[in-house]
This record gives C-alpha cells, sequence and structure tokens, in this order.
C-alpha cells in the first residue's frame, strides 16, 4: 500500500468525495457495532460494554481488503478516483486511529 501511494501514476484527487467516503465509512461502521452489540447483550451473560463498543468503532476502520479491491481495477476516471481514496481513507484510518489505539485505551479504562 505504500508503495502504491507514491507509484501509481494517475491518482485523481476529489476532497469532497474522500469527506463523503470517510464519513459514510464511519456512519456506516456506528450503524453496525451499537445494534449488533445491543443485540448480542441481549443474549449474553457478559455484556459487551459501551467502552469495549467505543473501542470496537474506533480501531475497528482499516481498510486492507477494500485497497486489494480498488487495485484490482483502475482502467477508468471513477475507478481511479475510487482507488485514491480507498488509499487515503487507509492511510488515515492506520496512522490515525491505529496510532491513537494505546492512547484510547488508556482514555476508556481498559486494560
Amino acid at each position: 500500500m505504500g508503495l502504491a501511494l507514491f507509484t501509481f501514476q494517475k491518482h485523481i484527487f476529489s476532497p469532497i468525495f474522500i469527506m463523503g467516503a470517510f464519513i459514510a465509512i464511519f456512519i456506516g461502521r456506528a450503524l453496525n457495532i451499537y445494534p449488533l452489540s445491543f443485540l448480542l447483550n441481549l443474549g449474553r451473560r457478559d455484556k459487551i460494554r459501551g467502552n469495549f463498543q467505543h473501542m470496537m468503532m474506533f480501531a475497528g476502520l482499516r481498510g486492507a481488503m477494500a485497497f486489494a479491491l480498488a487495485i484490482r481495477d483502475t482502467a477508468t476516471y471513477a475507478r481511479q478516483m475510487m482507488f485514491t481514496t480507498t488509499l487515503l481513507i487507509v492511510f488515515f484510518t492506520v496512522w490515525v486511529f491505529g496510532g491513537g489505539t494505546t492512547p484510547m485505551l488508556s482514555w476508556l479504562h481498559i486494560r
């Protein structure tokens, strides 16, 4: 992934698309983590506590599979823009969320 950022010749940066994609991913993740945790907690003795749900929300945003799918076909303008957006989101989530995992665990009081 690191090489693709510098060697891919046809990056197409669309700030509105990038921000829209990031917001959509964030909302989609929230709409999965919290309701599914709630449903799982209905049948569990050991409940998934709120701080663990927040941690799953924070630490779960990565994108190796999205990157692998996006790099397969970059023939058209739209696919090149999708690839660039995917690459930027993956890098952002790995650096910011991956690097912030330890401080977030401390902040949420998770050992």
